[in-house]
């Protein structure tokens, strides 16, 4: 692959939340994505994704509906503290694969006692995170869309879906990502010019961004934006 082609590729991935529920993806297109995803690096090579693949049209609606119940939670939240709630809605439920990302922390014990010590989550989380990313890039290569719906693994739907899915201690629960054909197209999302996050040699301070510069930012590019506002949430961002 050319560099041109792997640029193209990124910038092409969004976050898909209508999707073809009549339009089916084969299992070796599946198997295909998550062989790319086991080839992704972790702390001490020590590998802790699992990968749960759900069809079953009626668990793939359950697990919308543990989203939709723990949203309200989150709604309340929001609106308690900002006034408003911006938040991502339930079409994922109609994507033919539900791809359920789990993490062994048991890996763990691979790393060095100091690393053990200092930074194993992090280093575990890092690892399904890498895991993750290169699902989300095999699908849009293989002309497939996907989402990032991180509220999987928040209290109420990780205990669920754990339930559901008779998932075993100790594992855990990532991140979830329906694949299928995206019903509609959305527009890129915004993104900082390279230029303002580099940094040769030392910080450059002329690109920090002060405390009014960085709201600025968030009411104008972000999900509690004006971004928000146009329906970027629908495009991209995770959940």
């Amino acid at each position: 692959m050319k560099i041109e082609e792997l640029q193209s590729l990124v910038e092409q991935r969004r976050s898909i939340r209508g999707y073809d529920e009549k339009r089916d993806v084969s299992d070796a297109t599946i198997r295909t994505i998550l062989n790319c995803a086991r080839w992704a690096p972790s702390g001490g090579n020590g590998q802790p994704w699992e990968f749960v693949i759900v069809r079953e049209r009626a668990t793939r609606h359950r697990i919308a509906d543990y989203y939709l119940k723990q949203m309200e939670q989150k709604r309340e939240m929001d609106m308690a503290v900002r006034g408003t709630a911006k938040m991502t809605g339930d079409g994922f439920r109609h994507a033919p694969v539900h791809i359920l990302i789990l993490g062994d922390p048991r890996v763990k014990e691979a790393y060095p006692i100091r690393t053990k010590l200092e930074k194993a989550e992090s280093h575990f989380i890092t690892g399904l995170a890498n895991a993750t990313l290169l699902i989300h890039l095999a699908a849009v290569a293989l002309g497939l869309a996907s989402q990032y719906v991180s509220d999987a693994n928040s209290p109420y739907m990780e205990t669920m879906l754990k339930v559901l899915l008779k998932i075993p201690e100790p594992l855990r629960i990532y991140h979830l990502v329906p694949i299928g054909f995206a019903k509609s197209q959305v527009a890129a999302p915004p993104r900082r010019e390279l230029n303002e996050m580099l940094h040769y040699e030392s910080y450059a301070m002329g690109n920090f961004r002060s405390d009014e510069q960085m709201m600025g930012f968030v009411k104008t590019r972000t999900l509690q934006g004006a971004y928000g506002r146009r329906g970027g949430a629908e495009g991209d961002e995770k959940d």
